[in-house]
Parts: structure tokens; C-alpha cells; sequence
């Protein structure tokens, strides 16, 4: 999620998916493109397992609701972050299968900790991405499951 984004872009992209594609299942909540402005990091989408028009930081900094899960997946471009940009290395190449594992308190944006929440850092077609899961409290293994293959559905395209 978009703590300080840099500032936005001359022209919305062509493609309002950003080249990725995703599988979400019924009567989840999702939003493409959810910060048009932001630059880096580039939200590509959120979603969440309950119907809910919250977004950004009110979609995550408020509390998820008992057994269901926020998902959103974001994209680091190095270009205009300079030599402040993450090295290649901090995201590791996409694993095989998503596994979301051991949740913890973690800080989504700043001023804002998730109690339950892991980051998924991964490179795809050349591309540097991370995904939060946030989760509300008791989440069964089913949202689990249903998160993770919302992660392992996704296609994604290099940037032309």
C-alpha cells in the first residue's frame, strides 16, 4: 500500500490493469488502480473478501472484520526513486505457490500497524511487487486458502 507515494504520472497507462490479471472470488470487494496519482508505488489493485467502499488507508487502517481478509498488490518502480530505489535483491523471484504463513503486527503505511498482516515481496516478468494480506481477527483456513489463491492466480505481464 501507497505509505508516501512519489507524485503521479503524465498519463493514465493504456491498460487499466497495469498487465496484470487476477481471479477474485464471488462478493469480494476489488478495486484496479485504487491511488491513479501515485507513481511509486504503483497500487495495482485491493480487494477485499466482504463488500465494502472503503479504500487506501481506511481500507487497512480500520479494522477488517472478524475472518476476512484485505489483499492489495502494489508495484516498485526503481526509475524515478533514483538511488533510493530497493535493490533487486530484496524481491526474491515468485515463488511457485503463494503461501501467506505466519501472520504478525506489521506496519502497512505508516502510522498504521496491521495485527495481523504478512508482505509478500516478489519479482514477476522483470517486474518488483509486494502484497499485504491483512487480516481480520480468527480468520479460518478457508479465507486463508481464498487469499492465497487470489495470490497464485495472478498473471502478470512485463512492462512494455
Amino acid at each position: 500500500m501507497c505509505a508516501g507515494c512519489v507524485g503521479g504520472s503524465a498519463q493514465p497507462p493504456r491498460d487499466p490493469h497495469l498487465g496484470v490479471k487476477a481471479t477474485f472470488p464471488a462478493g469480494w470487494s476489488v478495486r484496479w488502480r485504487p491511488c491513479r496519482a501515485c507513481a511509486d508505488p504503483r497500487g495495482i489493485f485491493e480487494a477485499a473478501s466482504y463488500r465494502t467502499a472503503e479504500r487506501g488507508r481506511g481500507l487497512v487502517c480500520s479494522a477488517v472484520p472478524n475472518g476476512e481478509v484485505v489483499l492489495s498488490l502494489d508495484e516498485v518502480l526503481p526509475g524515478p526513486l533514483g538511488n533510493q530505489a530497493p535493490a533487486r535483491g530484496d524481491y526474491p523471484p515468485r515463488p511457485g505457490s503463494f503461501r501467506i504463513g505466519t501472520l504478525a503486527r506489521l506496519q502497512v503505511f505508516e502510522g498504521c500497524d496491521a495485527a495481523r498482516s504478512r508482505l509478500l515481496r516478489f519479482r514477476d516478468s522483470g517486474r518488483l511487487l509486494y502484497a499485504w494480506a491483512v487480516f481480520g481477527a480468527h480468520p479460518s483456513r478457508e479465507v486463508r486458502a481464498r487469499a492465497e489463491a487470489v495470490l497464485n492466480s495472478l498473471r502478470i505481464a512485463p512492462l512494455s
